[in-house]
């Protein structure tokens, strides 16, 4: 298990602002929590399995999980109101993910999924169920393909709107990439939330 957050985001600017925005907090410590339900030697049990699918530098606990956490949370100081994951796991591929869902399943551990967890007004990262184990996307971020001719994309949860532009001006596609101000934010999530957006808003699909 890793205690030590790895880079978000390839672009220095990204990743400085990333980290200004979760350095600043907690003020508070993260005090340790079990999912709901879950006995702590099935957690530890889950937790080792997790490791041997996703590696142990993808599997985050104790002061790793500062990235996990609203950075504006206003219970910060209320352990009894704070909502903090016990775990965060971080697949890379739908392989991985699949194993990963399976384990939580086994176990009977609530996942709190996000892509990017960059929707700060709403919580960013940070669970709904206390406890629960964060399954964090952002590592799945390929862009499978930009079709011209009939203007969609197919991508991975991690693919932001800046990555999306950078492709679409690197390969020269014809298309307009329907991007917010928040570069740094996923382009499933977003389509999750049901955007705002600076054009007409294109039918927007996942599957």
């Amino acid at each position: 298990m890793s205690t030590t957050i790895p880079p978000t985001y390839p672009e220095p600017d990204y990743e400085a602002a990333h980290r200004a925005t979760y350095e600043r907090a907690p003020r508070h410590p993260i005090k340790p929590v079990l999912p709901p339900g879950v006995r702590e030697a099935d957690f530890t049990k889950a937790i080792q399995e997790f490791i041997e699918v996703v590696g142990q530098d993808a599997v985050f606990v104790n002061e790793g999980l500062s990235d996990y956490i609203d950075p504006y949370d206003v219970h910060e100081a209320d352990d009894s109101k704070r909502k903090v994951p016990s775990a965060a796991v971080c697949p890379q591929s739908t392989e991985q993910l699949q194993q990963v869902l399976r384990i939580a399943n086994a176990y009977k551990i609530p996942l709190w999924t996000f892509s990017r967890g960059k929707n700060l007004g709403y919580g960013g990262p940070a669970p709904r169920v206390s406890g629960s184990v964060a399954l964090d996307l952002h590592r799945m971020d390929r862009i499978l393909e930009v079709n011209d001719e009939f203007h969609y994309a197919v991508v991975e949860p991690g693919v932001t709107f800046a990555q999306l532009y950078r492709y679409c001006v690197e390969h020269k596609k014809k298309v307009w990439p329907s991007t917010p101000s928040l570069g740094w934010g996923s382009v499933v999530g977003n389509v999750c939330m049901h955007p705002l957006q600076f054009a007409p808003p294109p039918p927007l699909l996942l599957g």
